[in-house]
């Protein structure tokens, strides 16, 4: 009875039967792919609190790479869509958030639980390598020299360990711009690292810790970084979206030796914090810091001194590093990381697997 009601209907025939279903798959679809981009962009604003670790590889690890990198290079040549203009707004507030509200927190974690905090994003970032390796497919050799390439740029990276003598200059400011803003695309390598290896940390950071206080005349060094940044973001998204599309295969193999590559600078045990990351804490709890560390001679230290003693006289606490405690610890943060990517990984796929149905 229905079935001729519906025949009789104007214009019934013009709805095929896979017509709901995919109407269905695509409302589905949308609360996965809301909450992987948000869970993306909260990782992305927490990787770049992080020393050596890249927001890129975070993106990488729960499955929102090519999706981020076709966003970016289509809004930067002013192909501009509701969809693509969406997830990065969605992707970069979040991450916006994430850096405001979580700062002091991670700042702490990061003093107290250095090693927790790295064994965590290990774990975040290998818990990516099963995806990746789906998404490849067939490992051919192509892929496999890929791999190696990608592994090889990272040991290289984790192999420099001092700061070149380079030049102070508007030019060099526009490289670190270029440096630090390609290094942001591409998993695996921190932007502060690099601009560390290129002795131009201090003077970028400085620069905009100036221009907060007013000091008008840091925008002679910030331009320049900023004209960089656009510059090292359009070009290196749109070379990406190409090599993405025209050789993925290979492509996915190099970004997956990148993420691999990464773990080597993640290592959890004896890093020595961060002059940001002392700076972040009071007279009183920098001396208890020290004195847990066991670190002597601090008493009557405070501000910069306090901070440039504690991280020069680092390596006195050896015998704290591999204690029990710490190494179990930092093996559950990691198991904690490898299952949330990998339950990101499954959302991800299932995802896939929904826009897959609903383009049917």
């Amino acid at each position: 009875m229905r079935q001729a009601q519906m025949q009789d209907e104007p214009g019934a025939e013009l709805t095929p039967p896979t017509a709901a279903g995919s109407r269905s798959a695509a409302i589905l679809a949308a609360p996965a792919r809301v909450i992987t981009t948000v869970v993306g962009g909260l990782l992305m604003g927490i990787a770049m609190l992080i020393p050596g670790v890249s927001g890129g590889t975070m993106i990488l690890a729960v499955g929102l790479y090519e999706d981020f990198i076709d966003a970016v290079a289509d809004v930067t040549a002013l192909r501009l869509s509701v969809r693509r203009i969406g997830f990065l707004a969605l992707l970069g507030g979040t991450a916006a958030i994430s850096i405001v509200l979580l700062a002091p927190a991670i700042l702490y974690l990061l003093l107290w639980y250095s090693a927790m905090m790295f064994a965590l994003f290990i774990g975040l970032t290998l818990g990516g390598a099963p995806l990746l390796m789906r998404m490849i497919g067939r490992l051919r050799w192509s892929v496999v020299v890929s791999i190696i390439a990608g592994f090889g740029v990272m040991v290289a990276v984790a192999a420099v360990r001092q700061g070149a003598q380079m030049p102070r200059n508007t030019a060099m400011d526009v490289a670190s711009g270029v440096v630090g803003a390609t290094t942001m695309v591409l998993p695996g390598i921190s932007g502060s690292y690099m601009l560390l290896v290129l002795d131009q940390y201090d003077r970028v950071v400085g620069a905009v810790a100036d221009l907060r206080h007013g000091n008008w005349a840091a925008m002679r060094i910030i331009i320049p970084v900023g004209i960089g940044a656009v510059i090292g973001v359009v070009g290196l998204s749109n070379l990406l979206k190409i090599l993405l599309h025209r050789y993925e295969a290979v492509t996915l193999g190099f970004l997956l030796g990148l993420l691999l590559g990464s773990v080597l600078g993640l290592w959890p045990f004896g890093r020595t914090p961060t002059e940001k990351i002392l700076a972040a804490r009071t007279t009183t709890e920098l001396h208890h810091f020290a004195a847990d560390k066991g670190i002597a001679g601090a008493d009557g230290l405070e501000g910069d001194a306090l901070v440039n003693y504690i991280r020069d006289h680092w390596a006195t606490r050896t015998a704290k590093m591999y204690t029990p405690r710490r190494i179990a610890g930092a093996i559950v943060m990691m198991g904690v990381g490898l299952a949330a990517t990998a339950v990101l990984g499954r959302l991800g796929a299932s995802r896939e697997k929904i826009d897959s149905e609903a383009a049917a």
